[in-house]
C-alpha cells in the first residue's frame, strides 16, 4: 500500500513538474534570447525542459512520499501537498531568479527598442523580385554571440545605377557594449560583411532617434578585408515600439 501512494504521489508530482516545466522553459528561453526560428525554442521548451521538469516531479514526489510517514488519506494528501509546494517552490527560483539576474531589454520612454536600419550594397549585387528569406538576410550580433535576425521590408527595396538600398528591423534584447550587423546577399562569397554599430551606446538614448552616419563593412564574415568595390555600408536608428 505504501509502495502504491508513493507511486501514485510521484506521478501527480510528476505531472505538475511537466506543466510546470513549460512556464518556466518558455521564460528562460526568452531571457536567453534562444531564436524562434525553425522552432527551436518550442523544441527547447518541450524536448528539455518538460522532460527535467518531470523528472524532478519524481524526484520530489518520491521524497516526500518516503518522508511523510503519516498513513491513510490524510497522509496522502499530506505529502502530496509537500510534494507540490516544494515543486512549485523549486519552479518559482528557477524562473525568478534568472529574471532578476539577467539583462532587460533596453528602453525609452518606457517602451522596448527596434534598431531600424538601411543597408546599401553596390548594384551588382542582385536579389530576386519575390521575397525567398534566404537571398537577404541580416542578423545582430552583441559581444560577438547571433542574437537576432533582422525582418527585412521587402516592399520598401530601392536601386538605382550604383546602390541597391535595403530597409529592417531587429528588437535589441540587451545592454550590449559591443553590437554588429552581419548583412548577406545571396550566396557570393564576398556578400556577407560585418558593420560594427560602435556609436550605438548600451542603453539608446533620444537622440538616437535620429538616423546615423553611414557606416562602412570592416570585414567579411569569414574575416579578410572588404575591397571598395563590393562593400555594404548601413546606417541606423532606434525606434521606440508599444508593446
Amino acid at each position: 500500500m505504501r509502495i502504491l501512494r508513493g507511486l501514485l504521489i510521484a506521478l501527480g508530482t510528476a505531472l505538475a513538474g511537466g506543466i510546470l516545466a513549460v512556464f518556466v522553459g518558455d521564460n528562460l528561453t526568452k531571457l536567453a534570447h534562444v531564436p524562434e526560428m525553425e522552432g527551436q525554442r518550442g523544441m527547447t521548451v518541450f524536448f528539455l525542459c518538460v522532460p527535467l521538469g518531470i523528472i524532478a516531479g519524481l524526484v520530489v514526489g518520491i521524497t516526500a512520499s518516503i518522508l511523510v510517514r503519516r498513513q491513510g488519506l490524510a497522509g496522502f494528501v499530506t505529502a502530496q501537498g509537500w510534494a507540490l509546494l516544494i515543486l512549485c517552490g523549486v519552479a518559482g527560483l528557477l524562473g525568478g531568479m534568472p529574471y532578476l539576474l539577467s539583462d532587460k531589454p533596453p528602453k525609452l520612454d518606457g517602451k522596448h527598442l527596434d534598431l531600424e536600419f538601411e543597408l546599401r550594397a553596390p548594384a551588382r549585387f542582385k536579389i530576386p523580385e519575390q521575397p525567398d528569406g534566404y537571398s537577404i538576410r541580416v542578423s545582430l550580433y552583441t559581444n560577438n554571440r547571433q542574437r537576432r535576425f533582422a525582418f527585412i521590408d521587402w516592399n520598401s527595396i530601392t536601386n538605382d545605377a550604383e546602390h541597391l538600398i535595403i530597409p529592417g528591423k531587429v528588437p535589441l534584447l540587451t545592454h550590449s557594449k559591443s553590437r554588429s550587423l552581419l548583412a548577406s546577399i545571396g550566396n557570393d562569397p564576398v556578400a556577407s560583411q560585418f558593420v560594427e554599430l560602435k556609436n550605438l551606446p548600451p542603453a539608446p538614448r533620444k537622440q538616437d532617434e535620429a538616423w546615423s552616419d553611414w557606416v562602412v563593412a570592416t570585414e567579411r564574415a569569414d574575416l579578410p578585408p572588404v575591397r571598395d568595390s563590393e562593400r555594404f555600408a548601413i546606417r541606423y536608428r532606434v525606434h521606440p515600439i508599444d508593446d
